[in-house]
């Protein structure tokens, strides 16, 4: 089995990671401050895949990091050790809708809904995934899945695509949050991937792609 983990990172000035940081998949956002990653440099509001093992550097302001990982349930949780360096973990959840195996072949994405303003409707999602909002507030509905209601940034919701549910803004007020996700390979080349079950879309919102990846479950 495997698991979706979404880890939050406060890296003080010009700390590093101890080790390297061993996950089979792991996406790393940066939300305040900055940080080099395997060498490569992050600012705010920028995000990187990597595989297998990384290496975090924060930048002169210190950093804060939002970092998914997909990994066999069997692992222990992946905490960033080091002097000047806060790690822990925000959320955990099996990805039930599909058979996730090894070898088999899945799309891993971080994406962000902005500035939904409104109700979107009853709707749901061909993958599953782990939400962090990062400004405004969101209540999430569903009868069979997880209920939400998020207000603070950096506060994790999961959804579990297959089962609908309704996302609602407070009235004349949006809300900007990020999106980990499981897909399945062909939505590669799709940005929107919610279905809509009551009629057409029904809120306003943006969407921004910050990085995916067709990865092999090991």
């Amino acid at each position: 089995m495997y698991t979706l983990r979404l880890y939050q990172d406060l890296l003080e000035s010009n700390t590093e990671s101890n080790s390297d940081q061993e996950a089979q998949h792991s996406i790393l956002y940066v939300h305040e401050g900055s940080a080099t990653v395997n060498g490569q440099f992050l600012g705010k509001d920028q995000a990187v895949y990597h595989r297998d093992v990384m290496a975090v550097e924060a930048g002169p302001s210190g950093a804060s990091i939002w970092r998914w990982e997909l990994v066999r349930s069997s692992e222990p949780n992946n905490l960033i050790g080091g002097e000047g360096i806060r790690s822990r973990l925000r959320m955990s959840r099996h990805v039930r809708m599909f058979q996730l195996v090894p070898t088999s072949k899945w799309l891993f994405r971080l994406d962000s809904i902005m500035n939904n303003e409104g109700s979107t409707g009853l709707h749901s999602h061909p993958g599953s995934g782990i939400r962090c909002m990062i400004e405004g507030h969101l209540r999430v509905e569903s009868e069979k899945g997880e209920c939400a209601d998020s207000w603070k940034a950096g506060d994790p919701w999961y959804e579990e695509g297959s089962y609908p549910l309704v996302s609602t803004s407070d009235p004349g007020e949006t809300a900007t949050f990020l999106r980990g996700m499981v897909l399945p390979p062909e939505y590669v080349k799709y940005p929107d991937t919610a279905v809509w079950i009551e009629g057409t879309k029904s809120c306003k919102s943006d969407w921004k792609s910050y990085v995916q990846s067709v990865v092999t479950l090991l």
